[in-house]
């Protein structure tokens, strides 16, 4: 029979592992399975008795503290505030749950636990208001101490996490680095058996897939479908179409991209994870405008929908993707003027730091304001958007923001202009070709 935990134990669980340094392999000393211990943390089992007393002795902590029934008295106020930090972050104000989180952090000598807790929360909120380069910086401090050792590898969420926050900040090589070296370590210590490992493996996809890398993002796609698939979870198997739609629509295979993301997408609406079901639609929604012909009217349906629910449950980056595509839908429509407001509320929601989708913001805002006849301005934001790109080593973005540069200044008499720009489309593509490093 199994014992009666709190529904807060999974999360309890893993961040008393966390705490300790452990991986799920150590925790499971033999006698339980890693898969086992996956489950338990995913909330898909509940401990036997035994189990649960089992677990409690090899973290050092009580079965009670464990199991959710109690805390210590001396971490009792600690653990109310990390409480109210959590329900603001689920409530959409991460700027008082960032006051909840550092509260925690600035009481003297917090337990392990607590202190683990507060600053992933810190994160999450940092994240959440768009400071990425801070969220980042506090989630490499959690895991800087060791970073040969199982504290590396001990939470793959907190890696994910990381280097999303690098994603979004255009930081893709690092993106690259750390996800590689995360999953060799994981490798090495036979650890693969988790959702968050094939989660990582496509999120280092991604960041192949924006430097222009498809066919090693489709390689590790490839391999992330066996692993979700040997470890029997939907869900991992839902991240990794979601990517493998994107790099299919890249090729022109629109059907395929259309099916996987169909797939990913019926998963998530059945899990009822809002969040990720709304961005998936934006990505299927960027899907029907890259169909021959553009399927106009069914993605602007699909990207309305997504910002509606993106307005309840996401934040101002997830917004902000929405509406640089919404905005380029309206100009394919027709709505010059609204493909110009929604670029330009992108722009807002986005705030300073996601540099790697301001420029994708930016040409979506440059086309609009061509089309409304501002050509100074155009040509000013292109050129700008099309720089950060290649800085960023964006190369597929970058090249697509020169040509529809170049085609602008062809078509308002500026055939040098044009020249250049076309030059510069070439140059951002050869910037791409790069060796691929192994990962995964």
């Amino acid at each position: 029979m199994s014992q009666q935990v709190h529904p807060d134990f999974p999360r309890r669980l893993r961040a008393l592992r966390v705490a300790r340094n452990m991986t799920q392999r150590e925790l499971a000393r033999g006698s339980l399975s890693v898969s086992y211990i996956s489950l338990l943390e995913a909330g898909r089992r509940s401990p036997k008795p035994e189990v649960l007393r089992e677990l409690a002795q090899t973290l050092g902590c009580s079965v009670a503290e464990l199991a959710g029934e109690a805390d210590a008295v001396a971490t009792r106020p600690a653990a109310l505030t990390l409480s109210y930090g959590r329900l603001a972050i689920e409530a959409g104000d991460p700027t008082e749950a960032e006051r909840q989180f550092s509260s925690v952090l600035a009481t003297a000598a917090p337990d392990p636990l607590t202190r683990t807790e507060a600053q992933l929360g810190l994160a999450r909120a940092l994240a959440e208001q768009g400071r990425l380069a801070e969220a980042a910086q506090q989630y490499e401090s959690l895991l800087r101490d060791n970073p040969d050792g199982p504290a590396f590898v001990a939470s793959l969420g907190m890696v994910i996490s990381w280097i999303r926050c690098l994603y979004e900040l255009g930081e893709l090589q690092r993106v690259i680095e750390v996800g590689m070296g995360t999953l060799d370590r994981v490798d090495r210590l036979g650890a693969w058996e988790s959702e968050d490992a094939v989660r990582l493996l496509a999120t280092v996809a991604a960041a192949h897939s924006e430097l222009g890398d498809l066919r090693q993002a489709e390689r590790l796609l490839r391999e992330g479908l066996q692993r979700a698939d040997r470890i029997g979870s939907p869900r991992a198997r839902a991240a990794v179409l979601w990517n493998a739609s994107q790099v299919a629509c890249e090729q022109g295979s629109y059907r395929e991209a259309l099916e996987l993301a169909e797939e990913a997408l019926a998963f998530f609406r059945q899990d009822r994870d809002r969040r990720s079901a709304a961005r998936l639609l934006t990505a299927y929604g960027c899907i029907l405008l890259s169909h021959t012909p553009p399927r106009v009217g069914e993605a602007r349906t699909t990207f309305e929908r997504a910002l509606r629910e993106l307005t309840e449950v996401g934040g101002g980056i997830d917004r902000g993707y929405v509406l640089t595509e919404l905005s380029r839908t309206l100009l394919l429509d027709g709505d010059v003027a609204g493909a110009v407001r929604s670029a330009r509320r992108s722009l807002a929601e986005l705030g300073g730091q996601a540099h790697l989708e301001r420029a994708r913001a930016q040409t979506a805002l440059a086309a609009a304001l061509a089309a409304a006849g501002d050509i100074t301005e155009s040509r000013e934001m292109f050129s700008g958007a099309a720089a950060t790109l290649s800085g960023l080593r964006a190369s597929r973005q970058a090249s697509r923001a020169w040509a529809e540069l170049g085609d602008v200044l062809a078509d308002t008499g500026d055939p040098v202009g044009a020249v250049e720009a076309f030059r510069k489309a070439t140059a951002a593509v050869h910037l791409g070709l790069q060796p691929s490093r192994r990962a995964g």
